[in-house]
């Protein structure tokens, strides 16, 4: 497909917007002529970020399949010239003398002091929205997942986009709050090319994916129990691995019995998305499993549970007494990398802090 050049001159906007923070360059503008207060501007919020800054194909697997909520607030008003930010409302006590003007030593940081000092204003005063849109698929995920915000006023805006989870709740994305300019220029963004005023900019999202966690469930059921043997231990060993079928999560866990019965234990901080699979490798001395004993199971995160998208993964093993005369009592060794490339050995036996 054939890019135009206008959809290049966008696409290298939305760049610009995600390395160094949308207008940064907005006060080294030598635009020929001055804005037009009166013309409204639109907004494009594209999450094409695969390749690009995060350079993570995997990203925009997720946003094809996605809802991001994403809005807008005006922060300030911005005189002729493209340099004068005056702030208007909720957020009329901002400071921006230091970006006024054009200096050439305002940072990316300098910016995002104040897109964070915006949106601590905003999650107390809760201004409305000058506009609210969702960055999504439109063509059953075969393009670029995007969002258009339109009739904006000239200005300096706050956009805010909300954490979202992945399809499959394996990722949270959090995306930082920044500020941008309308209009803006390629000249304003790169101190060079076309220094007409672009009043319909393109700007990208920059994710923070947060990976999430889930719980497995392993029941054992002892059908009988022979008294005279003491205790009876169970050891069973889980292997998890992610949808390349890497080994992401190995354990080892015991359970014991003093009679027959049913018990659970519980583990978490499991990666979720991993597929478990749970092996009764010991069934104690004169015990035997009825039945398989080997199980899998999908770990899905506490977010997917939470949202009833599924329940936390479980499997569960059915043991009876065979009849032996051998005890079959035991514990299960824990070690710990030492950060060193050794490990240390954390005794159950020995009371915590001893």
């Amino acid at each position: 497909m054939k890019i135009s050049k206008k959809v290049k001159r966008r696409c290298i906007l939305a760049l610009a917007a995600l390395l160094a923070l949308p207008c940064l360059g907005l006060m080294q503008t030598q635009a020929a002529k001055g804005i037009d207060p009166g013309k409204e501007c639109s907004l494009t919020v594209s999450a094409d970020i695969g390749g690009t800054a995060a350079g993570n194909g995997d990203y925009m697997e997720d946003f094809k399949r996605m809802a991001i909520p994403v809005s807008v607030y005006r922060v300030a008003d911005v005189d002729i010239t493209g340099q004068q930010f005056t702030p208007v409302q909720a957020f009329s006590e901002m400071d921006f003398t230091k970006i006024n003007g054009g200096s050439d030593s305002v940072s990316a940081a300098d910016w995002q002091v104040l897109a964070e000092e915006a949106e601590a204003i905003r999650k107390a005063s809760l201004p409305e929205a000058a506009s609210s849109v969702e960055v999504r698929c439109t063509d059953d995920g075969a393009g670029v997942a995007q969002g258009v915000l339109t009739g904006l006023s000239t200005g300096l805006y706050l956009v805010v986009a909300d954490a979202t989870y992945s399809p499959d709740y394996t990722v949270e994305y959090h995306f930082a709050p920044y500020l941008t300019a309308l209009p803006s220029s390629e000249y304003t963004l790169e101190s060079t090319g076309d220094e007409e005023w672009v009043y319909d900019t393109t700007i990208g999202l920059k994710p923070d994916p947060v990976p999430q966690y889930g719980k497995l469930n392993i029941t054992k059921i002892l059908r009988d129990y022979n008294q005279t043997l003491g205790q009876a231990t169970f050891v069973f060993h889980i292997v998890g691995v992610d949808r390349f079928g890497v080994t992401q999560y190995e354990e080892v866990e015991s359970m014991t019995f003093t009679a027959a019965g049913s018990n659970t234990i519980t583990l978490e901080n499991i990666p979720a998305g991993l597929t478990v699979t749970v092996t009764e490798v010991y069934s104690g001395a004169s015990y035997e499993v009825e039945g398989k004993n080997s199980d899998t199971a999908l770990i899905w995160s506490g977010a997917a549970v939470s949202a009833g998208v599924s329940q936390e993964a479980s499997v569960t093993f059915t043991n009876r007494y065979n009849g032996g005369n051998r005890g079959g009592y035991g514990v299960t060794n824990h070690f710990a990398s030492d950060g060193n490339g050794g490990w240390t050995w954390e005794n159950p036996t020995t009371p915590p802090g001893q």
